[in-house]
């Protein structure tokens, strides 16, 4: 799928807050509702959009980790994903062949999840680093 300019717009708008009415959209894009709306059902439909999230103020801890993969990367991920372990998952260049970030209430959160991750098959090394606050 293209993006137009008025797509890229759309995106930008619902990437700052994904809750945003379809009519206050199209009245900032000069569209109507309806074409919004449309333009937002193909951006899913072509997995443009991914998923529509929500970010709590409530305090979170976050924890990232480094991870080597015993064999190929894309497989460690893939387990990585199946587990729901992960906030977020990425392929990277480096030392380190996957960074994995990590979401929870408390530490003990954090910790739970970073011996979660050690535990799958396809990890051979981690390193890990916490966020204590966010500013």
């Amino acid at each position: 799928m293209k993006l137009d300019d008025k797509d890229r717009i759309i995106l930008s708008l619902l990437k700052k807050n994904s809750r945003e009415s379809n009519t206050n959209i199209a009245k900032y894009v000069g569209l109507t509702e309806g074409a919004v709306r449309s333009r937002i059902n193909k951006l899913v439909e072509n997995k443009i959009i991914e998923r529509f999230t929500i970010e709590s103020s409530s305090s979170s801890f976050f924890g990232i980790a480094m991870v080597k993969a015993k064999k190929d990367v894309k497989v460690l991920l893939s387990e990585v994903k199946t587990s729901g372990i992960a906030k977020e998952s990425y392929e990277i260049s480096g030392d380190y062949d996957a960074c994995v970030i990590l979401e929870g209430e408390s530490l003990q959160d954090i910790d739970k999840k970073i011996d979660e991750l050690r535990k799958l098959k396809f990890v051979l090394d981690t390193k890990t680093y916490i966020s204590f606050r966010k500013y």
